[in-house]
Order: C-alpha cells, then sequence, then structure tokens
C-alpha cells in the first residue's frame, strides 16, 4: 500500500481541499455561517413559540447575552433580568427559551402542587453536576417515586428525632466559640455554621459525620473546593458537553487536572463509599419488619422497593452530592445572615431576645424543639431571613409537559416550553412586601401572615424543598442557643456578640450567583467578635 499524496487525488477534488483554505473558501464558510445565523435568529425573533413575549431583541435570538454575564463577568444574569422586568413588566423572555415572571400572584400557577405535571429542564441537572438526583430529576413522574422515598425523612416526627443529634453539634459550636485561643478576636461565621450544619445533615444521611467542628479549620479547604465547583455551574449550564465529560472523568483523576477540587473529591468519594456501604448491608424488601426500621436517610432510599435505575452508583453519589449540598450550604446561608440582621438591628434583637428569655429560663441549657419551635416571633425572624437572603439563587425552572401555562389569558407559555421565577427578584417586588421590602422587619408576618402567598423561599408546588422543615427546625435551634446565652454587646459585661467590619451588601448580600449567592469579591463574609 503506497504512501499517500495529494497529487493523486483528483484534480476537481484537489481543488476543492485546497479551496477552503484560500480567501474564496474563507468567504464561502463565512457566507455560510452569516446565513445560518441569520436564519435562526429570524425563526427565533418571529417565528418562535415565544415570538410576541416582552423583552429585547438580542436577547430572544442568542443564549450569548446570558453567556457574556453569567461566565465572563461571573454569575451576574440575576442583575439583568431584575433590569428586564424593571423595563419591560412582570413577564419577560430572558434567552431564546425560556420566559421568566416577576408575578406573586402567579406563584402557585406556575408551580401547582397537585393537578398538572410539573418536569424539570436538564439543564437544572448539568448545571449542579447532579444529574437524576431528586432535585434535579427531569421527569414529573420519576421525582414522585424518588421524593417518597424520602419524604417521611423530613417530617416533623422524624426530624424531632435529631434534637440530641443538633444539641450535641452545638455544645461542639459553643466550645468553638468560648475557646480561649480565639478571645474577643473576629470569628468567621459562615464556615462554623457550615461545619455545625455538615456534621448534622451527613449524620442524618449515613449515621456518621466527619466531624468538621473539631476539625481545626472547620472544613474551609473542603468549602473552597466546593466553591470551585459552583463556579463552573454556568459554564455546564451553557455547554452541556462539558458537564458529561466531567461526569466520565474518574474521580480520582480530577486533583490532577484542577488541584483545588481535591478537598471535594475526597468528600465525594467518601461520600460514595457510605452509599455503597449501606446499600450492601441493606435487608431485602420482602423483609418487612427490617425494611421499616431506617436511622438514615440513605437506609430509607435503598430499602424503599425503588427500580434498579434508581439505586445505580451514579445516581445515589449524585443524590448524596446534593443532599449534603442543600443540608449543609442553604441552612449554613440562612443562619449567617439571621445573626447579621439581628446584630445589625438592635431593637429585632431586643424582642426576640424577649421571646427566648420566656421560653428558656436557664441561659446555660441547650433549649428542645418543645421550647422554641412554636415561637412566632423566631419563626418570624427565619422567615424574614429567607425572604431577603434565599439560601438559593438559581431561577427556579419548570415545564408543563403537556398542558399550556397561560398568564392573564394575555400570554400563553406552550406546553414543553421552559419558564422560571427567582425568589429574590419576587421577594423584593412584590407588593405584598410593602415598600420597605428591602428592610428586615420580621413583624411584618405577624401583622399579616398571609403575605405567605408571595414567599418563593423553599420554592413552591410539588416540586418544593423537601428538606424545608429540617432547614426550619435546626435553624430554631441555633439562633436560639446563640441568642439566649449572649447579648448584644454595649460595653456591659457578661457573654455578649459584637458585629465586626461587616457590611450588608459587601458580606451579605448575593454579588454574585452561583446557585448560591456569594459576597462580593474580598469579602470575608460575617465575622463576630464573643466576650464571655
Amino acid at each position: 500500500m503506497g504512501i499517500f499524496h495529494l497529487s493523486s487525488v483528483p484534480w476537481n477534488f484537489k481543488v476543492g481541499i485546497e479551496g477552503l483554505w484560500s480567501w474564496d473558501g474563507f468567504l464561502i464558510l463565512s457566507s455560510l455561517v452569516l446565513c445560518y445565523a441569520v436564519t435562526l435568529g429570524t425563526y427565533r425573533l418571529w417565528f418562535h413559540r415565544l415570538a410576541g413575549f416582552p423583552g429585547p431583541w438580542y436577547i430572544a435570538i442568542s443564549y450569548w447575552p446570558e453567556f457574556y454575564y453569567d461566565v465572563i463577568l461571573g454569575g451576574q444574569y440575576f442583575k439583568v433580568i431584575d433590569e428586564l422586568h424593571a423595563q419591560y413588566g412582570p413577564v419577560v423572555r430572558v434567552n431564546p427559551n425560556e420566559v421568566h415572571f416577576d408575578d406573586a400572584e402567579f406563584i402557585d400557577t406556575l408551580f401547582p402542587l397537585s393537578g398538572r405535571k410539573t418536569d424539570k429542564p436538564i439543564s437544572t441537572g448539568k448545571r449542579t453536576g447532579t444529574p437524576e438526583s431528586l432535585v434535579t430529576t427531569v421527569s414529573h413522574d420519576a421525582h414522585r417515586r424518588r421524593r417518597n422515598a424520602v419524604n417521611v425523612f423530613f417530617s416533623n416526627n422524624s426530624i424531632r428525632r435529631l434534637e440530641p443529634i443538633i444539641q450535641e453539634r452545638l455544645s461542639k459550636l459553643l466550645e468553638r466559640i468560648s475557646d480561649p485561643d480565639v478571645k474577643e478576636k473576629p470569628i468567621e461565621m459562615h464556615p462554623l455554621f457550615r461545619a455545625c450544619t455538615n456534621d448534622v445533615i451527613t449524620t442524618y444521611a449515613f449515621g456518621h459525620s466527619l466531624g468538621l467542628l473539631e476539625s481545626p479549620d472547620l472544613g474551609k479547604a473542603y468549602y473552597r473546593s466546593s466553591d470551585v465547583f459552583f463556579r463552573l455551574s454556568h459554564l455546564f449550564g451553557h455547554f452541556h458537553f462539558l458537564a458529561d465529560l466531567m461526569q466520565l472523568i474518574p474521580l480520582k483523576l480530577v486533583p490532577f487536572l484542577d488541584p483545588r477540587m481535591k478537598e471535594l473529591v475526597e468528600k465525594q468519594i467518601y461520600w460514595i463509599n457510605k452509599v455503597r456501604e449501606i446499600r450492601g448491608d441493606a435487608p431485602t424488601i420482602q423483609d418487612a419488619s427490617i425494611a421499616k426500621t431506617k436511622n438514615t436517610i440513605f437506609e430509607g432510599i435503598v430499602r424503599a422497593g425503588l427500580p434498579g435505575e434508581d439505586l445505580t452508583d451514579k445516581r445515589l453519589a449524585a443524590e448524596a452530592q446534593l443532599i449534603i449540598f442543600a443540608g449543609e450550604g442553604t441552612t449554613a446561608y440562612t443562619l449567617m445572615a439571621a445573626t447579621y440582621e439581628l446584630l445589625a438591628n438592635p431593637s429585632t434583637l431586643e424582642r426576640l431576645r424577649e421571646e427566648l428569655v420566656a421560653a428558656i429560663p436557664d441561659n446555660t441549657s441547650l433549649p428542645t424543639f418543645a421550647q422554641v419551635e412554636g415561637l412566632p416571633y423566631l419563626n418570624a425572624v427565619i422567615q424574614e431571613t429567607v425572604r431577603l437572603h434565599p439560601g438559593v439563587m438559581a431561577r427556579q425552572a419548570r415545564i408543563s409537559p403537556d398542558v399550556p401555562v397561560v398568564y392573564k389569558d394575555k400570554y400563553v407559555v406552550p406546553p414543553g416550553t421552559l419558564f422560571s421565577m427567582s425568589p429574590l427578584t419576587t421577594h423584593l417586588t412584590a407588593k405584598e412586601f410593602g415598600p420597605d421590602n428591602y428592610a428586615f422587619r420580621p413583624q411584618r408576618w405577624i401583622d399579616d401572615p398571609s403575605i405567605g402567598r408571595a414567599f418563593l423561599g423553599f420554592a413552591r408546588g410539588s416540586r418544593n424543598c423537601v428538606g424545608m422543615n429540617m432547614a426550619r427546625k435546626e435553624m430554631t435551634l441555633v439562633l436560639a442557643t446563640l441568642f439566649r446565652r449572649y447579648e448584644l454587646y454595649r460595653g456591659q459585661e457578661g457573654p455578649t456578640m459584637e458585629l465586626f467590619d461587616t457590611e450588608r451588601k459587601r458580606d451579605v448580600d448575593p454579588n454574585f450567583d452561583y446557585i448560591i449567592p456569594v459576597p462580593a469579591k474580598g469579602s470575608c463574609g460575617l465575622r463576630v467578635v464573643f466576650r464571655h
């Protein structure tokens, strides 16, 4: 077999190959690309199913504006969406295939509890890196099946079993605060809260935690590693093949590609091994008397009689990662935000302390669920914190696969079309929260409980947050413990707390949207000085 020479190729074919590299070839190729772009843009602007929805033309024809703000500038498109609503009203087309709403009265129509199937877009799983987890499951029916396997673990009765675990972790948190080595030094509260919530959720998920509250750095290396992962979310959302490629790379190779991911990979391997361990020890579902004895979330999942496709390593690994991220990060962020708001608003804190002192006579004891879960002002503080500082920034995106969604007989979102709402956008514009909607005012929830109809902090409908009861109860114990034991520092003796160089807009409010809210660059987050 001879060596291939271009000279042996027929003349017409050779001219065609060489022509591709000529100026004429470049012009032909450029013309084809331009023709394709013009045709696609024309279709999206005039003939697409969303043609006619409000919004600028350049967003209707291309994903590049969203890419620029979220990938190039880094998590900034949520600000653009707010500007679009200010200009175009409550319905805006935010990319060629998505409509975004900002109307609290329309929440229950977009996110129904029953009566209509609700799917999720595949991009949700790509962005989070957890395809086929409960939260990112595309199919309505598959989601219901998987959710039914874990619902019991997030009921009020089940969460009460966590009380000793939370109290034990709270004791350790108090030890870290009172450590002589940090006496009267500013403490970064987000890592402290995150270590506590991580210990609680991993114990509930697997029956064992990593003990991050005992770790000298509170697990900060792991948090930095997971933050690197979150910063890839928009890139994965725009280029799904990159997300798929990431899933194909063996975990042990990831740190060689990006050393910053080392700590996260170690935790992922730990989660997978714990899931395999639980699955290997699980009795058969036919043994009903044993199958009912489930102490951890993953014992419940593997013993729930789910089909094999729901119990693969890949799916359970995604489920583990999602459960840990959700139970750890969102709760810790809300605790941090609540602590800031209370310390920054002395009159609000005084009102809360009056309630806590009456409910918990001994300020040295750890409160119980029975003492704090029914306290109206404490619950209002948590509700108001989640309103102003939701732990998830990402747009809550849904698809109605079978029936159209009609907005005020004016706009019809066809079946199979992506639509979304954003909690923070709605919370800061809904008329239910009044002209002072940026102010931290828990009393609004006591004065008018009906404003809950405009609340989107834990999602709504059949896809609402399965862990919201656990998050609320965990936050009541943590906040009640801290603010019953410590007063606001005004120069007095005794256990006190004081803000240290913390600004809401810089250190607490979201400056970037990477699914989770991220403060300004260089921010140290909330810092507090404890005096004992």
